[in-house]
């Protein structure tokens, strides 16, 4: 574990190494990456007070965005002529451990957390773009490229993840946030009929 954290370090300060390092036992990432959705909770507050059903809901959103982004991301590569030479779960999750510092954003007054928060998921985007692109020889705009249209996808897992916590009594979804999840609701609907009527 102590070789995750010395990696995370160094995918920090931009040092990377070739993918085969980044082949941990899987107990590894996974307790970092389990870590990572335990205090992304911890600062959802607006989301009720039920605080296993806060951890669970992020545990599931965590796990499941960053195994889609790593077989989006290795499909993509791919895409641009890279061979793979092994997993890139190891390498995605030691890249986000810089995301452990977001509880300390906390402790800044409202306008500079937010601002302190988003520097951190700026930071995090640059740290993953210059490590798959050390890794792979793929050019960083193609894979910041891949990484935008990546975003559309984890919107659409975001509202999946947190209709079903919610649902489950997990989560209790702000008002606001409520009537968009309700309104798109309808759309996807149609957007289905449609669909099925061309077939």
């Amino acid at each position: 574990m102590r070789i995750l954290f010395d990696d995370a370090l160094d995918l920090v300060r931009f040092r990377v190494r070739p993918l085969q390092h980044y082949q941990y036992a899987f107990w590894q990432p996974a307790l970092l990456l389990t870590a990572l959705g335990i205090i992304a909770s911890a600062g959802a507050e607006g989301l009720g007070d039920n605080v296993e059903g806060r951890v669970a809901f992020f545990l599931l959103f965590t796990w499941l965005e960053t195994l889609l982004f790593t077989q989006f991301m290795g499909l993509w590569l791919r895409l641009g002529k890279w061979k793979p030479s092994g997993s890139l779960f190891g390498l995605v999750v030691a890249a986000n451990g810089i995301q452990i510092l977001e509880p300390l954003t906390s402790w800044l007054p409202d306008d500079a957390a937010l601002a302190g928060a988003f520097v951190l998921s700026v930071f995090t985007i640059l740290v993953l773009v210059h490590s798959l692109a050390t890794v792979s020889g793929v050019s960083r705009g193609r894979i910041l490229l891949g990484v935008l249209l990546f975003s559309p996808l984890a919107m659409v897992l975001m509202g999946s993840t947190l209709s079903l916590a919610a649902s489950l009594d997990w989560v209790q979804v702000p008002e606001e946030l409520g009537i968009e999840l309700h309104q798109s609701e309808p759309a996807q609907g149609a957007s289905d009929g449609g669909d099925a009527s061309a077939i």
